[in-house]
């Protein structure tokens, strides 16, 4: 008899597991289906993960600035797991297109058998891994394939291993971790440090700590040695960039969105809303005489890990902020943790909450409850709900893309068309400077991408043409893609990064003299020298314009 029903336990533990991984792999190919294609590209993948193509083709981006700076503040293991594919021929941009299904499948299988450590009801861990998928798909995190996709599948692994007591595979997920993501590293050490209860447990969290240190201090002291520290707290406050508006918005909002929203804030889950079904949890822990005393004393070790990784992150959160900006941006410490948190604990009040209700309805009832169980799972699963979120871009000028694509890999282009975030994705090729691009973190960096930017609106709006032949010597630049608007002043007022900038009264400056009629001399070769058109962008060869003679450099009035 026991045989059987172990055997019965056995099927429904893999009827359910199985269940459980078609919500990843529906999310996951609709968004692959979705973002398939060379002019998709996931936003942040734009900023962390185009430069990494130079490992399936090391001349491309040659003494490329913005490529060396953001690989060299790329994790460890970020960029050794991408190099491992590129070997095999898997180029970086494609493997991020795969990626997150297979992450997703991963932190499902986790989340099923953590789930099943505490209550043993497959069911339950069905609604736990539902709500994650749900949450985690609408998102941008995940779909990115950037070092914070793999938060994820490695947290959960962490919590399953910590409470398999399984110290081996739990130290090496924490490595994993802090060779990923930093930041949640400490987070997990912290819970270790919650759950000292004996000296084996301290020399535990000793051993980890050390990992920790030894996987994330050569590291900074990499980033630091290129491009020397971040800007300090006191240097931020004083940066527009870092302002209401800014291109990294963090001092000057509100108290409650600094604290709660934005690179400051936790960042609590709002959509699915069936999250916020976790603050029952306690609740139905307390349920002593409804609930079985196996499910209740289970129900308490649950509670206490998930309340152990809130307490890790909700520390790790203030003291980002009293340290600003060491321990980088204090959103990073309460993000995944409240996501990982909240759709466990939601799905265990939400198999407890069936399960005591579907025994004592009937008929109509059982009806309306099945409606609204479908309604649960059907809603969020809505394409045109998730896919608008994951912040996919798509390449308007596919003509122009193939244009630059064509031309050497040792050419730099300069624009400043917002559309210039997008060429190195698209084309392979590096431009000068763009908005996505010109992060303000480190001083050093960000120097050099203010000064390009300064240049690059002194040629374009100069009114004599030496001006700009000067800047494209300067830099060797070889082709300026123009949007036929840059001549009116609202194309410079309407672009966030120049306007709420540190050289933002240059801007401004430019504007005013475009309204008063002052006609740049780039017009005068637009003509002459455009070698490519598509829609409102054209392609200008800066050769052309170097050979072009200038003239006396007095303005010409529009009128």
């Amino acid at each position: 008899m026991r045989i059987q029903q172990g055997a019965f336990q056995a099927k429904s533990q893999t009827l359910w597991l199985r269940l459980s991984l078609i919500a990843p792999l529906y999310f996951g190919l609709i968004s692959l289906a979705h973002g398939w294609g060379s002019n998709w590209v996931q936003d942040d993948a734009r900023i962390h993960i185009v430069w990494l193509q130079r490992l399936v083709d090391p001349e491309l981006f040659p003494n490329d600035l913005i490529a060396q700076y953001y690989q060299s503040i790329q994790a460890v293991g970020f960029k050794l797991f991408y190099a491992a594919f590129a070997k095999l021929g898997i180029a970086p941009l494609l493997l991020a297109k795969l990626l997150p299904t297979a992450l997703a499948l991963v932190a499902t299988g986790y989340l099923f058998y953590l789930t099943l450590e505490f209550l043993p009801y497959p069911a339950c861990g069905f609604w736990t891994t539902l709500f994650l998928n749900q949450n985690v798909w609408l998102k941008d995190d995940l779909i990115s394939a950037t070092p914070r996709a793999f938060v994820y599948p490695l947290l959960l692994a962490f919590l399953y291993y910590l409470a398999r007591q399984k110290d081996l595979p739990m130290l090496l997920t924490v490595g994993l971790m802090a060779l990923f993501y930093p930041q949640l590293a400490l987070v997990e050490l912290g819970v270790l440090a919650l759950r000292i209860r004996r000296r084996r447990d301290l020399w535990l969290l000793l051993t980890t700590g050390l990992l920790v240190a030894i996987t994330i201090l050569p590291f900074r002291a990499a980033a630091t040695q290129q491009f020397g520290a971040l800007a300090t707290a006191a240097q931020m406050q004083q940066m527009p960039e870092f302002g209401l508006g800014g291109r990294r918005e963090y001092f000057g909002v509100t108290p409650v969105r600094f604290w709660l929203q934005g690179a400051s804030g936790l960042r609590l889950p709002l959509f699915p809303p069936i999250l916020w079904l976790s603050l029952a949890l306690p609740w139905w822990l307390r349920r002593e005489p409804k609930i079985s005393a196996n499910i209740q004393l289970l129900g308490q070790l649950l509670g206490q890990l998930l309340g152990q990784l809130l307490l890790s992150s909700a520390a790790a959160f203030l003291l980002a902020h009293l340290l600003f900006p060491a321990l980088y941006l204090p959103s990073r410490y309460s993000f995944y943790s409240l996501r990982v948190t909240m759709a466990t604990a939601a799905g265990i009040v939400m198999f407890l909450t069936l399960r005591s209700l579907w025994g004592r309805w009937s008929g109509l009832s059982q009806m309306l409850l099945g409606l609204l169980v479908a309604l649960v799972i059907a809603v969020p699963a809505v394409p045109a709900l998730f896919l608008p979120v994951q912040g996919w871009v798509q390449g308007e000028y596919p003509a122009l893309y193939r244009w630059l694509a064509s031309q050497p890999k040792t050419s730099l282009i300069a624009s400043l068309s917002p559309e210039a975030d997008n060429l190195p994705a698209f084309t392979q090729r590096s431009v000068l400077v763009s908005r996505e691009l010109a992060l303000a973190y480190h001083p050093a960096f960000y120097a050099a991408m203010q000064q390009r930017t300064i240049d690059l609106i002194g040629a374009h709006y100069s009114a004599d043409l030496a001006d700009l032949q000067a800047v494209l010597r300067q830099y060797g630049i070889d082709f300026l893609v123009l949007d036929a608007q840059f001549a009116q002043p609202e194309f410079l007022t309407e672009q966030d990064w120049l306007i709420h900038s540190s050289f933002g009264d240059i801007v401004s400056d430019q504007a005013n003299l475009l309204k008063a009629g002052i006609k740049p001399a780039l017009t005068q070769v637009i003509q002459p020298c455009t070698v490519f058109r598509e829609k409102n962008l054209s392609i200008l060869d800066a050769a052309c314009i170097s050979k072009i003679k200038s003239g006396d450099g007095k303005a010409i009035s529009l009128s």
